[in-house]
């Protein structure tokens, strides 16, 4: 079954959804750059991007490469601090790791700074959080950052790989959004397409 990325990233912004996003794990980090760049091509729209896999400087090469304007991002980068001397930059917070006292405050600050009619919050993995976190404490994040999403009308994108979570936690956590976008079957060939 084809997919129009274009008409799914649409159908989340008109209705400022925010949505879980499963996908397959060879798929996860060009699915997810395929649609903050379509997001970012719509002149109204700016995003925060929470980096818990990958450099910030690394997904703005993406995105920019897919044709998206990644100085419309403002980062939360878990990555960089961790490996070497950062840069200080206005549309980056630095974290050396994903511990959620840390990121709350940073995604706070985020989202005070987003400027667009239409933003987002991009949320990259749902593993690397339960890597350095309780399943516990990550629900409690999970509701406190829905939350905050709904209350500034943004629409949230939170990606989750096939089988990431056992039944009753993938219950738990898809009660805190309001639409499960299934991309499981989507190949390499459909996004290149």
């Amino acid at each position: 079954m084809k997919v129009n990325l274009e008409e799914v990233v649409e159908e989340i912004i008109e209705e400022s959804k925010i949505v879980l996003v499963l996908t397959k794990p060879e798929l996860r980090s060009l699915l997810g750059y395929a649609i903050v760049a379509k997001l970012l091509k719509r002149e109204d729209t700016s995003g925060l991007y929470i980096a818990l896999n990958v450099p910030h400087t690394t997904v703005e090469r993406k995105i920019k490469k897919l044709g998206g304007d990644p100085s419309r991002i403002f980062f939360i980068d878990c990555i960089t601090a961790s490996i070497k001397p950062v840069e200080e930059r206005d549309n980056v917070i630095y974290l050396d790791s994903p511990q959620l006292v840390l990121l709350e405050g940073a995604i706070k600050h985020g989202l005070r700074v987003l400027n667009g009619e239409r933003n987002f919050v991009y949320i990259e993995s749902v593993s690397t959080f339960l890597a350095y976190n309780s399943y516990q404490a990550f629900i409690k994040f999970l509701r406190t950052i829905t939350n905050e999403i709904r209350l500034y009308g943004l629409v949230g994108i939170i990606f989750m790989l096939d089988k990431e979570l056992e039944d009753v936690e993938f219950s738990q956590a898809t009660t805190f959004v309001d639409d499960i976008v299934d991309l499981r079957h989507l190949t390499l060939e459909d996004l290149q397409a």
